[in-house]
């Protein structure tokens, strides 16, 4: 099996390792396309010592599945958010092994891998922070979305899905060069960063409703000060690899003005841990047979692809920040 193995960030070489062995809960999957995410970008900001192959989020086929894993030997799946390239060996790789609880069925689809690659994370991860997190689609009406960070690959899907669902999009990029991008991709509005505090304010004067925050946390008194009442700033990039703000207290956060955080997992607080995840098979479902049709061209969303012995390359291209959406490795033709 060819993988990548890394130091820290940076690439080291292309080695050949056994082929996984499948436990019950979880399949071995072979790997056709991968993604990468600032959480491979960034590895070293993430994890003091992560394990020698990256990846979190892959597309591919059942190779083997466990007995009690609900799933069988030639099904299309996607997994992500798995514990690869986090705490143990993830998708730099011809096979993986994930866990049921992250793996999804694929539908049946024309689109090929390559196209399926570049929607199931950013996707879900943006559906999750302005829909489930934001409460976009529940202010009952035709709702204002600021997206900090619009040329990433969570921001463009944020954009895509708020567009379709009727509401205002703003987004904000640091270069001039990418504004008519994200006009094209479907925002009303593009802010650049400088102009930030300056030009949302005489758009919207009494804030938007929700701000997707994926610059990073230590921009969150930025986007709390554009919020309008009962409106909510989620915080799900850490682009700026910045983990928090300096000196932050409750009393910063305006009154009636809601401050959120996203992720997969469900930790610190009752319920289930998973809570929400049932949704993920029909949300991926509805967008690949959007995008099937056509509306939502995949040239908006998959910005590049490389190949498995190319992966030096697209981390320097992601690193330059030379992307606006999702970047994808061939792992399997």
């Amino acid at each position: 099996m060819r993988q990548v193995l890394t130091e820290l960030s940076f690439v080291v070489g292309l080695h050949f390792h056994p082929v996984l062995v499948s436990h019950p809960l979880c399949a071995v999957v072979q790997i056709s396309y991968r993604t990468l995410g600032e959480f491979n970008i960034f590895q070293k900001e993430y994890h003091e010592d992560p394990p020698k192959i990256l990846g979190e989020e892959f597309v591919g086929i059942v190779e083997e599945a466990g007995s009690a894993s609900g799933l069988e030997k030639g099904e299309h799946v996607t997994g992500f958010i798995y514990g690869g390239g986090k705490a143990h060996d993830g998708a730099y790789a011809e096979y993986t092994l994930c866990h049921k609880r992250r793996l999804y069925r694929l539908p049946e689809t024309k689109l090929s891998w390559e196209t399926l690659g570049a929607i199931p994370m950013s996707c879900w991860t943006a559906f999750g922070s302005i829909f489930e997190a934001g409460g976009l689609d529940r202010k009952g009406r035709k709702a204002t979305l600021l997206v900090h960070g619009g040329t990433s690959s969570v921001g463009v899907w944020a954009i895509l899905l708020a567009k379709d669902k009727g509401h205002t999009v703003i987004a904000t990029t640091r270069k001039q060069e990418k504004v008519a991008r994200l006009k094209q991709i479907g925002a009303d509005h593009v802010v650049l960063e400088d102009e930030f505090e300056d030009k949302i304010p005489k758009l919207y004067p009494d804030g938007v409703d929700v701000v997707l925050e994926l610059v990073g946390p230590d921009h969150m008194r930025r986007s709390l000060s554009v919020t309008a009442r009962y409106g909510s700033v989620v915080v799900t990039g850490v682009l700026t690899k910045q983990w928090g703000l300096e000196g932050f207290r409750p009393s910063m956060i305006p009154t009636c003005r809601n401050l959120t955080f996203y992720g997969m997992t469900n930790r610190g607080s009752l319920g289930a841990e998973d809570e929400g995840l049932e949704m993920v098979d029909g949300v991926l479902a509805d967008v690949i047979k959007k995008v099937e049709s056509g509306h939502y061209p995949k040239e908006v969303f998959l910005d590049r692809t490389f190949t498995l012995e190319e992966i030096g390359k697209a981390h320097e291209y992601c690193e330059n920040s030379e992307a606006t959406g999702k970047v994808v490795c061939m792992v399997s033709s």
